[in-house]
This record gives C-alpha cells, sequence and structure tokens, in this order.
C-alpha cells in the first residue's frame, strides 16, 4: 500500500510542479515532508535522496547549460524542477524499487523516463533546442545511465545498511 501512496503522491506533485511551476512548491515540499517523516525505510535514505537530487540537478543543469533544455528567462533551471528531484528520488527505494532487480529493468525504465520531458514540452514549461527525436535520444541514454547509477548507490548506502541492521 505504500508503494501506490509513493507513486500516486509522486504523480501528484510532478503533475502540480510542471503544470503550475513555483507555485506548486509549498504543497511539493509538504509532500516530500510526509513522505521523509512516515515512509522512510532507514536513516540513510534521507543522504541518498539528497545525493540523487544534487545528481539530477546537476545533469538538468548541464542540459541547460548547452541549451538541449530551455526555460523562459531563465538563467538556471527553474525551483520546480530543482524541488521535483528530491521527490522523484523519494521514489527508488519504494515504487520503484523493482528496477533494482535487473540493470536491463533499469536500462528499459531509462529509455522510458524521457516521456516526462515530453509531456513537459507539451505543458510548454521546457523547450528543446533540438528535434523531440533527437533530444529522446539523448535523454534516453543519459537515463538509462542515470537509473544504473541510482540503483548501485542505492545498493551501497541503503541495501548495505538494511544487511547489517
Amino acid at each position: 500500500m505504500n508503494m501506490l501512496k509513493n507513486i500516486i503522491g509522486f504523480n501528484i506533485t510532478w503533475f502540480g510542479l510542471v503544470y503550475w511551476g513555483n507555485a506548486f512548491i509549498p504543497i511539493a515540499m509538504l509532500m516530500l515532508s510526509i513522505h521523509l517523516l512516515f515512509f522512510i525505510n532507514n536513516k540513510k535514505e534521507i543522504f541518498y535522496i539528497l545525493l540523487i537530487s544534487v545528481i539530477g540537478i546537476g545533469v538538468d543543469s548541464l542540459l541547460h547549460y548547452f541549451d538541449l533544455f530551455i526555460f523562459n528567462e531563465e538563467i538556471h533551471i527553474p525551483f520546480w524542477l530543482m524541488v521535483l528531484w528530491p521527490c522523484f528520488a523519494s521514489t527508488l527505494s519504494h515504487s520503484l524499487r523493482f528496477l533494482d532487480k535487473a540493470v536491463w529493468l533499469q536500462i528499459v525504465a531509462g529509455l522510458l523516463a524521457p516521456l516526462s520531458y515530453i509531456a513537459g514540452y507539451q505543458f510548454e514549461a521546457v523547450n528543446f533546442s533540438h528535434s523531440i527525436m533527437i533530444t529522446y535520444i539523448i535523454l534516453s541514454l543519459i537515463w538509462a545511465s542515470l537509473f544504473m547509477l541510482f540503483f548501485k548507490l542505492q545498493s551501497f548506502f541503503i541495501d548495505k545498511e538494511l544487511s547489517h541492521d
């Protein structure tokens, strides 16, 4: 049941941040706080969420710096996108936990993950400097690598602690 609450909460947060932008940040932060208070599996999950957020914000910032992502009048990625990262990271040890079973699942997830950016493009939250197809290919390669990294980090930080408890 917690996995279902986790994915529903994330999807509400994703939609709110992409559609309403910075105006939805307080609600997203409230939902993330509820997750942190009631659903974390162990004390290292908070550090893991922060680490994934730093990596994700860094990757999206580089994509913005190299003009793959274009945001209206933004010199940096928008704050709503920065808030989206810890919200996403909170799914990795819960509703997306099944991806840790096999690298091929992580690659498939990486091939599907750019669909959220395409949806953001449809909502006019982001523009691309290349065609949707080129952008999709680039993001698929990045996200397949990210998912493999995220679950390798999870096995190091979280699973390692669970096996020693």
